[in-house]
């Protein structure tokens, strides 16, 4: 299992498999591995967090996606959040991901 760690409240590890995708299509409505993150109009309010509420619950079955964003918004921030995606999807599917800038 290829997974990235990521320090919120302790090191945790962001694993994106097929039960992390379904949830994330289940919550989105869209697939990720589908996800233009080049796009001007993608709403990275609304996925991000959602990437890594997906990749993180199978280390804590109690998780929900608003802990999720009081993790990030205390530890990470956006800027730190954001700039993760990338490693992120590359260690999950081998693919590279530009940043928004």
């Amino acid at each position: 299992m290829v997974f990235t760690t990521v320090k919120l409240d302790k090191e945790r590890n962001v694993v994106l498999g097929f039960k992390a995708m379904q949830e994330f299509k289940n919550i989105t409505g869209e697939s990720l591995t589908k996800i233009d993150f080049e796009d001007e109009d993608l709403e990275v309010e609304q996925i991000v967090p959602v990437i890594y509420y997906a990749g993180l619950k199978h280390e804590d079955k109690e998780l929900t996606l608003e802990k999720t964003i009081e993790l990030l918004d205390a530890h990470l921030g956006i800027k730190g959040a954001i700039e993760l995606i990338p490693q992120i999807m590359q260690d999950a599917f081998g693919v590279q991901v530009q940043e928004k800038k």
